[in-house]
């Protein structure tokens, strides 16, 4: 069987390695949406949940910069209102006092944020994302991470999606789209790596 590459093996860039000291962690849209609303991820959610809550830990006995980024819909929208309790963080990652929080409108969080300028203040290059969906906006996250110069690593195990259809309307395997997500993204632009891996 031939060897498959990525396109960072190609290059020659070296896997991340996770440096708390230069470290931020970007917590994206573990909102009530995605536990009851209409677009919750169910049993693959919750253990991602679970995953994101010790990750949290670490981060915080890490004394790493934590930025938690929600989704903040129209009041008009079916989803991410922002009237509702929906568009909250879930209570087991809730921001402390000491934690920024972000509101964005699409799913890039850098996009009329000012997640930049924050991230800028702490002086560290390497962020850690991992949230909700997989395909969505962790994706555009990083991907824009990435693009503004940032060592990126996805804890993989913290993400997860849900079901889509294709173009024939037959459902796509949640498992699946997470899988092919994070392989998108190891490809090119971030390390994907389990919760384990940063302890």
């Amino acid at each position: 069987m031939t060897q498959l590459n990525t396109l960072r093996n190609i290059a020659g860039l070296q896997e991340h390695k996770v440096d708390w000291n230069n470290a931020s962690v970007l917590f994206v849209d573990y909102q009530n949406e995605y536990v009851d609303g209409v677009l919750s991820l169910g049993k693959a959610g919750k253990t991602a949940l679970e995953n994101a809550e010790k990750l949290l830990e670490t981060a915080r006995s890490k004394n790493a910069p934590v930025f938690h980024i929600l989704h903040k819909a129209s009041s008009a929208s079916p989803v991410f209102n922002c009237d509702s309790p929906l568009s909250d963080a879930i209570d087991v990652v809730k921001p402390n006092d000491n934690e920024t929080v972000v509101h964005k409108t699409l799913p890039n969080s850098f996009f009329n944020t000012d997640l930049e300028e924050m991230l800028q203040l702490t002086g560290r290059k390497q962020l850690i994302i991992l949230g909700f969906m997989s395909h969505m906006c962790v994706t555009a996250t990083t991907i824009k991470a990435v693009e503004l110069g940032y060592d990126v690593i996805v804890c993989e195990d913290a993400c997860a999606t849900r079901p889509l259809p294709d173009l024939s309307g037959n459902p796509i395997d949640e498992k699946l789209i997470h899988l092919v997500s994070m392989a998108a993204l190891s490809d090119r632009y971030a390390s994907i790596q389990p919760l384990n891996n940063f302890a």
